[in-house]
C-alpha cells in the first residue's frame, strides 16, 4: 500500500496550463486501472486521464473548473491491490447493472460540451459582440465549383472550403484584420490560422487550419477534410486547436436564413453562414433575375475590429466570392 500523486500532465508541446473539467471519481472511492480518474481540457480540447494502476481516491487538491501550470499535484490515491480486485469484480459489476435499471434516466453533459459550453459563455459575457450580416451571390462560384469537381484527378470541394479560402486571402491581403485581443494588447499573428466549427457526437468542436493564408484550393480542401474528419473521429492532438483570429461556421446544411455566432474565446470574429436561397432580384436594368444567395453574419470583437475594419473584412470576402476565378487558380 503507497501513497501516489497525480500531477498535471503536460499533453502537448505548447501546453503551460490546464482546467480540470471533471472528477468522474469521487473521493473515497476505488477504481480499477485504465479508469478516467480526471479530465482535462486545454485549448478546447478535452482529454481523459487514466490511471495506470487501481486505487482508491484520497483527496482532491485542484476542484473542477481551476486551471493550474502543468505539474501542479491534482490528487492523491492510494494503491491498494485488494481494492483494485473488489472494486473491478463482479459484484461491483451487478450493482452498477442493478443501479442502471432502478435510477432514473439522466445524461450527464459530455466532456467537450460542459467545456468546447463554459468557454462560449464566458465568450459571450466577456467579448463585446457586434454583428454584420450581408447576402452573397454565389451563381458564379457554383458554376465554377461544379466545373472543378467533374475533374476527377482534383479533390472535391465545397462551399466551406471555398469560404476558408476567401477568408484566408482577405486576411493575407489584410494583415491588420489578422489579430487577436491578449491582455490590453492587439496582438498581430504571424500566420493566417482559420478556425472550422464541427458538429461532432461529442458536441461543437473547432479544429484549426494552420497556414491556411499560403494553400491553393486543393491543398486546402484535402487538408481541412482530414482535420473535420480527425474532430469527427476523436482523433484531434492538442495542437490543431487554440489560435488563429476567426472561425467559419457553415450551417448551410441546415436549412438556415442567418446564424449570428458567439467568437470563440481567444479570436476576435466568427463568420456564421447560412443556407442557398433563391431569389429574384433587379439586374442593371431592372428587370428581375434569378439570384442565388447565402446570407452570412459576421461577429467581431469590439475591440479589434471596429465598424469599418468589420465592414472592410466582411467586404473583401463577399468580393472574393462573387468573383471567383482567382479562388480556382
Amino acid at each position: 500500500m503507497a501513497i501516489e500523486q497525480l500531477l498535471m500532465p503536460k499533453l502537448g508541446l505548447t501546453m503551460t496550463e490546464g482546467t480540470v473539467v471533471e472528477w468522474p471519481i469521487a473521493v473515497g472511492k476505488t477504481f480499477a486501472r485504465g479508469a478516467v480518474c480526471v479530465i482535462v481540457e486545454t485549448d478546447k480540447v478535452a482529454n481523459e486521464i487514466e490511471a495506470q494502476q487501481a486505487g482508491r481516491l484520497l483527496k482532491i487538491f485542484v476542484p473542477e473548473g481551476e486551471t493550474v501550470p502543468v505539474g501542479s499535484v491534482l490528487a492523491e490515491w492510494e494503491v491498494d491491490a485488494e481494492q483494485t480486485e473488489a472494486a473491478s469484480g463482479p459484484e461491483a459489476v451487478t450493482a452498477q447493472a442493478t443501479a442502471a435499471r432502478t435510477e432514473p434516466v439522466r445524461r450527464k453533459a459530455g466532456v467537450t460540451e460542459i467545456a468546447a459550453a463554459r468557454r462560449l459563455t464566458a465568450a459571450k459575457q466577456n467579448i463585446p459582440h457586434f454583428y454584420l450580416s450581408t447576402e452573397i451571390e454565389v451563381s458564379a462560384l457554383q458554376a465554377l465549383r461544379a466545373q472543378w469537381n467533374s475533374d476527377a484527378t482534383r479533390p472535391k470541394v465545397t462551399l466551406t472550403h471555398l469560404l476558408l479560402l476567401a477568408l484566408a486571402r482577405t486576411l493575407v491581403g489584410n494583415p491588420e484584420l489578422n489579430r487577436v485581443w491578449e491582455d490590453e494588447y492587439l496582438v498581430d499573428l504571424p500566420t493566417v490560422d482559420i478556425g472550422i466549427a464541427v458538429d461532432t457526437d461529442r458536441g461543437l468542436i473547432v479544429p484549426v487550419l494552420r497556414n491556411a493564408g499560403r494553400m491553393n484550393l486543393g491543398d486546402l480542401a484535402q487538408t481541412s477534410a482530414d482535420l473535420i474528419a480527425r474532430a469527427r473521429s476523436g482523433k484531434l492532438s492538442p495542437d490543431d486547436v487554440g489560435g488563429g483570429a476567426i472561425t467559419l461556421s457553415n450551417a448551410g446544411m441546415f436549412d438556415v436564413t442567418y446564424m449570428g455566432s458567439i467568437i470563440n474565446p481567444g479570436q476576435a470574429a466568427i463568420l456564421g453562414v447560412g443556407s442557398e436561397r433563391r431569389r429574384f432580384r433587379p439586374d442593371a436594368s431592372g428587370a428581375p433575375q434569378l439570384a442565388r444567395e447565402v446570407g452570412v453574419v459576421l461577429s467581431c470583437d469590439h475591440r479589434v475590429l471596429d465598424g469599418v475594419r468589420g465592414l472592410k473584412l466582411l467586404d473583401c470576402v463577399r468580393e472574393r466570392l462573387e468573383v471567383p476565378v482567382p479562388l480556382f487558380a
